[in-house]
C-alpha cells in the first residue's frame, strides 16, 4: 500500500508539474522568399519540422513569397497546409502588392481559408499560449513596393490598446520588421523611435521576434530580448526558440 500511495504522490506531482508548466516551444521561419521554382526546398523542410514532437507552433514570419502574385501565393499556401502543426502567417515587404491583385485582406483571407478558418485575416493581430500573449505587428505596405517597414500610428495606438489590456501578461511580439539598426538604410524600418517610446510605457514585453534584416542576431534593448532569425532563402534555415519566461528562460537553436 505504501508503494502504491508514494506512486500516487509522483504522478499527482508530474502532472501538476506538466499542467502548471510555461514553456513555449516554436519554430520562427522567416524570409523563404518561395517562387514556383525553388517551392522544392520549403517541402522538404515542412517535412522535417513535421518530425517534432515538442513544437508548439510555427511562425512564417513575412517575406514568404518572392514576389506578390497568385502563383508564388498558391504555392505557399499549398505547402503551408501540409505543415501538421499551428501555424502563425505575417506579412513582409515582398507578400502584398494591391496593384496586382494581393492585398492585406485578400492575402490574409486566403491564409484563413488554408488553415481551416483557425487563423486571424487581420495584420495586426493576438493569440495566447500557456498564459504568454503572443502580439503580432504589420509594417508591410500593399500600394508600393519598399524594403523598408513603418508601423502607422494606427498600429501603434492599436499596440499601445492591446499592451494596456494584458498588463498583467508577459508580451512577446511577432514582426517581420525589426526596431534595431540595420546595416543598410534600404531594410532599415523607419521612425523606430515612436514604436520603443510605445514600448517604455509598458512592463510586460519580454521578447520580439523578426527577420528582414537576413542575419542571425540577438541582443537585448531596453530590457527587451530582440530575436532576428536569418533568413531561409539563404541556407534554408530556421530558428527553434524555447522560452520559459517566468524562469526568465530563452533558449535557440539556428537549423540549417
Amino acid at each position: 500500500m505504501k508503494l502504491v500511495f508514494k506512486m500516487l504522490i509522483l504522478l499527482v506531482c508530474f502532472f501538476s508539474l506538466t499542467a502548471f508548466s510555461k514553456e513555449v516551444k516554436f519554430i520562427h521561419i522567416t524570409d523563404i522568399n518561395l517562387n514556383t521554382k525553388n517551392a522544392y526546398l520549403l517541402q522538404k523542410t515542412v517535412k522535417e519540422i513535421n518530425q517534432y514532437s515538442d513544437i508548439d507552433f510555427v511562425v512564417f514570419g513575412g517575406n514568404n513569397i518572392a514576389k506578390a502574385n497568385i502563383d508564388n501565393l498558391n504555392t505557399f499556401l499549398y505547402l503551408l497546409k501540409k505543415v501538421n502543426k499551428k501555424c502563425y502567417v505575417l506579412l513582409g515587404s515582398n507578400d502584398v502588392f494591391a496593384s496586382n491583385g494581393i492585398d492585406k485582406n485578400y492575402y490574409l483571407k486566403r491564409v484563413k481559408r488554408a488553415l481551416f478558418f483557425r487563423h486571424s485575416d487581420k495584420p495586426n493581430y493576438v493569440f495566447k499560449k500557456n498564459g504568454y500573449v503572443f502580439v503580432v505587428m504589420d509594417g508591410s505596405k500593399e500600394y508600393f513596393q519598399s524594403t523598408n517597414g513603418y508601423y502607422t500610428k494606427t498600429e501603434l495606438d492599436w499596440l499601445d490598446k492591446t499592451l494596456s489590456k494584458y498588463e498583467n501578461n508577459d508580451v512577446v511580439i511577432l514582426q517581420h520588421f525589426p526596431i534595431t539598426i540595420a546595416k543598410s538604410q534600404w531594410l532599415q524600418t523607419a521612425k523606430i523611435d515612436e514604436y520603443i517610446k510605445v514600448l517604455m510605457k509598458h512592463k510586460n514585453v519580454k521578447m520580439i521576434v523578426c527577420g528582414h534584416y537576413g542575419d542571425n542576431d540577438e541582443k537585448k534593448i531596453h530590457g527587451i530580448y530582440n530575436i532576428i532569425t536569418e533568413s531561409y532563402s539563404e541556407n534554408c534555415a530556421y530558428k527553434i526558440i524555447d522560452m520559459d519566461l517566468d524562469d526568465d528562460y530563452v533558449a535557440t537553436f539556428l537549423v540549417k
